[in-house]
């Protein structure tokens, strides 16, 4: 975390939960020991007083660590962690102040489902602006939480180290924001002041707030849906840890620096989140890429389904991956504006789709079996590496989970891996410890492949040098047929050079171009759903945000689009590509325009004729026919449609010879 040395701390330092008391008071009993004040500790507020209210918490700082009774007030938060101390008085207390609100607004809600349950009732209804409200609740627990606390709270980019740094920095010069803080407090503000009743609030969303984090929230608010969980077994209760909020179900993948040996998250996809309201009750955001048995019955849903979870998983991943949690016994809320037919979803008279304030939801409390409390327990526990508390109700049920999560097989995951090795070594060990401290005479299990990741590391360093060699000379051997051939040859590798490639920057830009394309594809995954105007308007301002990059990176970036679309979905071209080196029109665009205009503008003329070519590749319309004038038909306004795109709209698809006649009339372009 940056220094703050700057700036002047408040005199009277406040603790601010991230998981607000309200729903740890759920978790809470009323102390009955003796009174006690914490071990060099004279100040009141860390006294403990008999009838106040504690929670059970394994101190995972401790060493070895231990079990004790923590007052709600100081647990599950940090001092002043919302405090702006670039602001002065009134302006710092403004987000504790806007949570205050919210929470207030929330906790009578779920207080109503905390009640209903513990009546007896089988399901609850509420409000669509009533479940608005907890949709948004949820992920500002998620966003306020330890983890983004420590991804923002720097006073400049210098310290920030997560992999989308760059399109922070972009963000927050066109906003100017001085410090990735300022990201963060701006993110909870806007999410607060979000009105979900509105038409447009998804577009006033991405344009109001740092792109990548309003994205995660469309995601985790509109591709997810809301179940409630409850132990079916007197003897099973869910824990709660610092980062429950933050925790996700589902593949995560690592890349590995060869040069550096860090890590970094290269790809996840979230199936389940969680969120503890009690030991008996546990939200469970469900990923709309699993299957819904109900609205699978129509086939074009379910077409739509198995379409989406292929581009997310296994096109990403590179294998189908099935959920931990796949068998969780829950469905989607009911509502009274629709009924399942014969398993089928349908509308009542009357109803369009049009989302209604009088609308209503009920939501069953879904029994579900310790096996599946276990595996929701689990999930909590390989990620509480991460925290410093793990809060639970009953000792002597906390000692059977821990016990069963620390002997289960490793195939569901606890695995210790080169990402984060010595952080969860560390907490299984202590876990173990602590579980023999309690009666466990089982020993702790788990998988470890450290010896096979250093390998995997020392072999891909030495992959990485040869690749660099081979690379370095390829380049060279570029350079030297292009200063000493009579005729300009041509093709990418040329262009590149031209473009200000060499030895040193062909491996970087490659793959720099890889990522580009992996984050291009991300946000068509994560966006899915959502109104087609606002899901261009994203992609728009990725590729405006990529055409400032040099140009060399761009026209390797086009270049994996064209082999990304085309190699996939037209044989004869990839083909054509094995046994030919085709110059493309991108190329010759390099090799002609590199010094005659700026490098946004080549950049974009670059991109827009390799789209148009791969347009036009994919619907292969002889030139003769393409003038002709459309019949009045649908084929006919989708060929008016195509023409006004190649011809009017945006630059067409150039070959060399035209083409170096026209730019040889305009240096000015």
């Amino acid at each position: 975390m940056a220094s703050s040395s700057s700036h002047t701390s408040p005199p009277n330092p406040e603790y601010q939960h991230f998981v607000p008391q309200f729903m740890l008071r759920n978790f809470a009993h009323k102390y009955s020991g003796p009174q006690r004040t914490k071990k060099g500790k004279k100040n009141k507020k860390d006294t403990l007083f008999r009838g106040e209210l504690v929670v059970n918490n394994v101190n995972l700082r401790s060493d070895p660590i231990v079990i004790e009774e923590t007052k709600v007030a100081r647990i599950l938060g940090q001092y002043d962690m919302y405090e702006d101390t670039a602001q002065r008085t009134a302006p710092q207390r403004e987000i504790e102040t806007m949570l205050g609100k919210l929470e207030g607004h929330v906790s009578t809600i779920l207080r109503k489902i905390v009640k209903a349950f513990e009546a007896g009732d089988p399901s609850v209804w509420v409000t669509r602006e009533e479940r608005n409200s907890i949709r948004k609740f949820l992920f500002i627990l998620k966003y306020r939480g330890s983890s983004f606390h420590q991804r923002f709270h720097h006073d400049s980019t210098d310290n920030y180290d997560k992999n989308d740094k760059s399109i922070l920095q972009t963000y927050m010069e066109k906003n100017n924001l001085k410090r990735p803080i300022d990201v963060w407090f701006h993110g909870l503000k806007t999410i607060m002041e979000l009105k979900m009743d509105t038409e447009n609030w998804k577009r006033e969303l991405i344009d109001n707030m740092y792109q990548e984090d309003a994205m995660w929230f469309l995601m985790h608010s509109e591709m997810m849906y809301m179940a409630i969980c409850t132990p079916s077994e007197a003897e099973a209760e869910f824990i709660l840890t610092d980062n429950s909020y933050n925790v996700f179900e589902g593949p995560n993948q690592y890349t590995q620096d060869p040069v550096s040996g860090k890590f970094t998250d290269s790809g996840w996809m979230s199936f389940h989140e969680f969120a503890p309201l009690s030991p008996k009750l546990m939200i469970v955001l469900r990923s709309n890429l699993l299957p819904v048995p109900e609205e699978d019955k129509s086939p074009r849903i379910k077409a739509w389904r198995d379409a989406r979870r292929k581009e997310a998983v296994d096109d990403w991943f590179g294998t189908s991956y099935e959920s931990m949690l796949a068998d969780l016994p829950i469905h989607k809320a009911r509502n009274n504006y629709s009924k399942v037919v014969d398993g089928q979803v349908q509308s009542l008279p009357g109803e369009d789709g049009t989302p209604l304030k009088s609308h209503k939801f009920c939501f069953s409390f879904f029994p579900v079996g310790t096996e599946h409390v276990n595996k929701i327990n689990h999930i909590l526990f390989d990620n509480a590496y991460r925290g410093t508390n793990i809060v639970f109700s009953s000792k002597q049920i906390f000692s059977r989970t821990l016990e069963w999560y620390l002997t289960c097989a490793p195939t569901l995951g606890k695995k210790v891996s080169a990402d984060s090795g010595e952080a969860r070594r560390k907490l299984l060990v202590n876990l173990g410890a602590l579980s023999k401290s309690l009666g466990s005479t089982k020993e702790p299990v788990w998988a470890e492949s450290p010896a096979e990741e250093i390998l995997g590391f020392e072999k891909m360093t030495g992959v990485m040098r040869s690749l660099q060699r081979g690379m370095a000379d390829w380049m060279l051997t570029t350079k030297k047929e292009l200063e000493e051939s009579p005729e300009q040859p041509s093709g990418l590798k040329y262009a590149y050079i031209l473009l200000g490639g060499s030895d040193k920057t062909v491996f970087e830009d490659m793959n720099e171009a890889k990522l580009m394309l992996k984050r291009r594809i991300k946000i068509d995954v994560r966006s899915k759903g959502m109104p087609e105007m606002v899901r261009g308007r994203i992609r728009e301002e990725l590729i405006d945000e990529y055409l400032k990059y040099p140009s060399r990176r761009v026209l390797f970036f086009v270049t994996r689009v064209r082999l990304m679309v085309l190699w996939h979905n037209d044989n004869e071209y990839s083909v054509r590509e094995v046994a030919t080196q085709t110059e493309e029109p991108e190329d010759i665009i390099a090799q002609t325009l590199h010094d005659k205009m700026t490098t946004e503008k080549l950049n974009r003329l670059m991109y827009k004729t390799a789209m148009n070519d791969i347009d036009r590749l994919q619907d292969p319309t002889p030139e003769d026919e393409f003038w002709v004038t459309p019949t009045p038909s649908p084929e006919g306004a989708l060929r008016l449609q195509m023409l006004q795109k190649f011809v009017f709209l945006l630059p067409g698809t150039y070959r060399r010879s035209a083409f170096q006649e026209e730019a040889n009339k305009d240096q000015g372009y």
